[in-house]
């Protein structure tokens, strides 16, 4: 494998994370505005198809490395209902859908494309979904860690997945959440009788 094409280095590794979209509902209430076309389509261009248009500009230039590994950042927004995450949710279903069609169409270069699911992350853009809180408390409250996912955490696992051998998990979606998003029952502490 070449690292280096015509004295240009060769990209190996993607890393597609975008967190810019609306955050409205399709449907308001009475003192709130519904998200537009324009900001939904907005959101859907930055946060899912520009990683399209990242792959295809290296692909198309010569520069993605054989073996690449290419990985985009979704949530659990792609399968779940988040009160004014509608576009952003819409978006991150998206990107997965993207994963497996460039998986399939690279596959023959060696190249490996999967979705990371990191479980709730306090970043500056967890900050301004509303509900942020409840979110870091309910989060908190479903991983089997008892704790939130760090950014570290994500790190690791795309680390591994850039090892030789990672090439053969593609087109997938790997829940990097230490458990959280199986968990879809959170009591208040005690056992639960049925």
């Amino acid at each position: 494998m070449k690292s280096k094409l015509n004295g240009k280095p060769l990209v190996k590794v993607i890393l597609h994370s975008l967190a810019f979209g609306t955050l409205k509902p399709f449907i308001p209430a009475s003192d709130e505005q519904a998200i537009t076309k324009a900001q939904m389509e907005m959101t859907l261009d930055v946060m899912a198809h520009s990683l399209v248009y990242w792959t295809q500009d290296v692909f198309i230039n010569g520069l993605l490395a054989a073996s690449s590994r290419i990985f985009a950042m979704t949530s659990s927004g792609s399968h779940t209902s988040i009160p004014y995450y509608g576009a952003v949710s819409a978006a991150k279903a998206a990107l997965e859908s993207h994963c497996r069609q460039l998986a399939v169409e690279l596959g023959p270069t060696g190249a490996a494309v999967n979705a990371i699911m990191a479980g709730v992350t306090d970043t500056p853009a967890l900050r301004k979904i509303p509900g942020n809180r409840e979110m870091i408390e309910i989060a908190m409250r479903k991983n089997p860690h008892g704790r939130l996912t760090q950014p570290e955490d994500i790190a690791k696992v795309i680390s591994l997945l850039c090892k030789d051998g990672g090439e053969w998990i593609s087109g997938s979606v790997i829940h990097a959440d230490g458990g959280e998003d199986i968990v879809n029952f959170v009591g208040q502490g005690k056992p639960i009788d049925f």
